[in-house]
């Protein structure tokens, strides 16, 4: 490997002590240093949390109702995690946020309807959440909740109001996800200054889109839409419009985008193939590839791991995190850390090859200037 070369890593996450072998892995931070998703444990499934140095911790639940939490988006540096859990004021489940100095906090509800509440994603900083409540209008409307606003129904695009928020950008101004139309789901993105706009599908198939995550900047929404070949994932800019990915070669056609790099430039989700369903990272120059063969290529014994699902991609592409079945035949949530090479070092000449270099130069401005001497 080149020098200065990042190798390439892979580990599972294990699971939280008691009840069944079972975790999956739902979000990363940015830096790629922070997991979060749901295990199993003696009491039922249980937010996690997982560090390198720490390993996995339970997040336990909101007080009442029936025992279990499921973590579904992280912060950029870790330090706050959203989703939802039973609580003592839901029928079904309450959005919760937690901090590590607050603990576990419940987000409430939109006014109106049943109680039930998901969030699904945060903004960098952990200010803003976005995911679906119960309101008036619908048992599922697209939210967005801040600490000084509260919790804020986004609508839905025109002449329905069931929608649901997956994805904040980093400094929370911009949410996409879904929204019920007419003519069937469609991907949307919502500003304050825009409200929600439709991202269209593609031509062919059932009309159906959803957007899952939106790049750091803004400018890159990623999901799923349907094709005349069948659910295909998407990479949506606003210059380019909605671009299909493909997927992998072999099995029923079937894909989709479920994370994006800060720049836009990595995608990561799941597809079929030949062998199942498995991870996907794609980018312009090699396409879709499946994750595992990428790292047995970088280097990394994989026998007896079937990596099912990537939920999320660090900021700079190469940090990836989702789930899939261990060698024990075990649901297992993982992380793997894709290999970057750097330029080598350009090497020193030392006093010699500045000698030689030097003399060289001479001998070709002399030739230049005899050359330059005939013609003139």
């Amino acid at each position: 490997m080149a020098g200065g070369a990042q190798a390439a890593t892979f580990s599972g996450l294990g699971d939280l002590p008691g009840g069944i072998f079972w975790s999956l892995g739902e979000d990363v931070s940015n830096d790629g240093s922070t997991v979060v998703g749901i295990s199993r444990t003696a009491s039922g499934n249980e937010a996690f949390r997982w560090t390198q140095s720490g390993g996995m911790v339970g997040l336990g639940d909101l007080s009442g109702g029936e025992f279990f939490s499921h973590a579904t988006g992280v912060s950029a540096d870790g330090s706050t995690v959203v989703g939802h859990s039973g609580s003592a004021s839901s029928l079904g489940s309450e959005a919760f946020r937690w901090t590590q100095t607050g603990g576990m906090v419940g987000l409430g509800d939109l006014p109106g309807g049943d109680f039930h509440s998901i969030a699904y994603h945060v903004s960098a900083d952990g200010s803003t959440v976005v995911g679906q409540g119960g309101s008036a209008s619908t048992d599922a409307e697209a939210f967005l909740w801040t600490q000084s606003g509260g919790m804020v129904g986004l609508g839905g695009l025109p002449f329905e109001s069931h929608s649901w928020a997956y994805g904040v950008s980093a400094d929370g101004s911009i949410v996409v996800g879904s929204s019920r139309t007419p003519f069937g789901d469609e991907a949307f993105l919502w500003t304050q200054s825009g409200g929600m706009v439709g991202l269209g599908d593609f031509a062919g198939g059932i009309f159906a889109s959803g957007a899952r995550r939106i790049s750091t900047d803004g400018s890159t929404v990623v999901g799923v839409g349907s094709s005349a070949l069948g659910y295909e994932a998407f990479r949506w800019t606003q210059s380019g419009g909605m671009v299909g990915l493909g997927d992998l070669p072999g099995g029923t056609f079937d894909s989709w985008g479920a994370d994006v790099s800060a720049d836009g430039s990595i995608v990561v989700g799941r597809s079929n193939s030949a062998l199942g369903e498995e991870a996907f990272v794609w980018n312009e120059t090699d396409g879709m590839q499946s994750l595992k063969q990428v790292l047995i290529d970088q280097g990394i014994d994989m026998t007896g791991w079937t990596l099912s699902r990537a939920r999320s991609v660090s900021d700079d592409g190469l940090t990836i995190v989702g789930w899939g079945t261990n060698p024990s035949g075990d649901f297992e949530a993982w992380i793997a850390t894709l290999s970057a090479s750097s330029p080598p070092p350009v090497p020193s000449l030392g006093p010699a090859g500045m000698s030689v270099l030097a003399s060289l130069l001479l001998c070709i401005g002399l030739v230049a200037s005899r050359l330059r001497s005939r013609h003139t």
